[in-house]
């Protein structure tokens, strides 16, 4: 079998709602706040942070959260918040904050702060998607007009990786940001910049930007046939900037559930399935596609071409859901030989596991996961049946790492002593250190 790694990532949905058919719209920007009842949220929040921390403990390569504003979709309106807590909750396993949509931000040199601060914190552990963000996020968040998003976000994104990889300060004037100063304090611990990932659907402007990044191109849910075109046309566009995209950046997102047979999996999965596609999933297309968000090839290719919006996904029925290819369940071989089919047929090396379902009972999520990291994600592994964050050591973090491989500062700390004149003043507390600096050269 192909080796893979495995990412685990949870909803966080907010299940105490009404079914999505009972409102005029959908559960998304205008469902009333009063269904919020903070005792409860508080329980399953604490449950997602727990269960997500828990892949850990299971051996997945990788933890993710997202950003997801203004309903129950999600209880982590900030991904960069809710990764710093999974960050203190875990040691080595990669943290991924999937959600930091750029056109939220009023200057994009927020976000690139935000996110060196978090790789910083983690060690050199984190992963960062960039999403466009869908429709709803703009209509919660009444930060831009969304027909200028596509542009502003690539405008944000160019500066943000400049900020990355570029000494400061230095001017930036685009037609969306000035910054007289772009000047990034701290800058990322890994270099050039925190590996990056481009969720899409499938648009072609999209695509085209992460294949000349050489960004991972994370697949999102739609129909087998779709992720084939989708990948295809990735891996087409890459060639034509010079070189083959591998594997490694082709992360598939899939909706896997594991029991001890496929009756009982089935038993087990579907209602939650359903539910999560019959409401969470459900929008309007004009909350989901506001004029100008997306190109208009980009819609028409979306709703005419066997995307994930060419129909209502609420109305889909199990079987068209499974045998599509948006959800795998199972017993341990079947999904075993489905995540062989899948991953081989589209080149794929990298699997975002999503667990939850939504309103799944934890105790339900953690028995699949258990069976999964067991039954299953051995089999795509090496034979030592690590993932990749145990095969190398950390970053310095003990005391006696940093000291060992430490280098001399660009400065030392000094200060100016009326008797000493300019001195160290790390040494500074014992008389005898109070040696002069040599003064630097004019």
């Amino acid at each position: 079998m192909s080796k893979l790694e495995f990412h685990l990532f949870n909803y966080g949905a907010y299940p105490y709602v009404p079914h999505a058919l009972d409102r005029p719209k959908s559960l998304y920007i205008d469902l009333p706040n009063k269904h919020w009842d903070s005792v409860l949220g508080k329980a399953s929040l604490d449950t997602y942070f727990d269960t997500l921390a828990f892949g850990e403990k299971l051996g997945f390569d990788g933890i993710l959260t997202t950003t997801q504003m203004g309903g129950p979709v999600g209880m982590t309106p900030s991904s960069n918040l809710a990764a710093a807590y999974l960050i203190g909750k875990t040691s080595r396993i990669k943290v991924g904050s999937i959600g930091p949509i750029l056109n939220t931000y009023t200057s994009p040199i927020r976000a690139a702060e935000d996110i060196a601060l978090l790789d910083v914190m983690s060690g050199g552990r984190l992963i960062v998607g960039l999403p466009m963000g869908h429709g709803m996020n703009y209509h919660a968040a009444g930060v831009m007009n969304p027909t200028h998003a596509r542009d502003r976000y690539w405008e944000a994104h160019d500066l943000m990786i400049k900020a990355f990889t570029d000494e400061g300060p230095f001017e930036w004037q685009g037609k969306y940001f000035h910054v007289p100063y772009a000047n990034l304090w701290p800058k990322p611990l890994q270099k050039p910049c925190p590996d990056i990932w481009i969720p899409a659907a499938g648009s072609h402007v999209t695509l085209d930007r992460a294949a000349r990044h050489k960004y991972t191109y994370q697949a999102l849910f739609s129909p087998r046939k779709v992720l084939k075109k989708n990948v295809t046309t990735f891996r087409n566009l890459a060639r034509g900037y010079g070189y083959e995209a591998g594997p490694d950046q082709v992360a598939l997102v899939l909706f896997i559930h594991v029991a001890e047979t496929d009756a009982q999996a089935r038993l087990e999965a579907e209602p939650h399935l359903l539910w999560l596609f019959q409401n969470i999933n459900r929008s309007k297309h004009h909350d989901a596609f506001p004029p100008g968000h997306f190109s208009v090839d980009s819609i028409r290719a979306a709703m005419t071409g066997g995307g994930y919006r060419d129909r209502d996904i609420g109305a889909m029925s199990y079987e068209e859901l499974t045998s599509e290819g948006w959800a795998i369940v199972g017993s341990p071989k079947t999904v075993r030989d489905q995540l062989e089919s899948i991953t081989n047929e589209l080149g794929a090396g990298k699997i975002i596991h999503v667990a939850d379902f939504g309103a799944m009972p934890n105790w339900l999520i953690r028995k699949s996961l258990d069976l999964m990291a067991t039954e299953v994600i051995p089999n795509f592994r090496d034979s030592d049946g690590l993932p990749i964050w145990a095969k190398t050591e950390p970053v310095a973090s003990l005391a006696t790492q940093i000291g060992a491989s430490r280098t001399a500062p660009l400065e030392v700390p000094q200060v100016d002593m009326p008797e000493d004149g300019r001195i160290d003043v790390r040494g500074a507390h014992v008389k005898e250190l109070r040696v002069p600096l040599a003064k630097k050269p004019a």
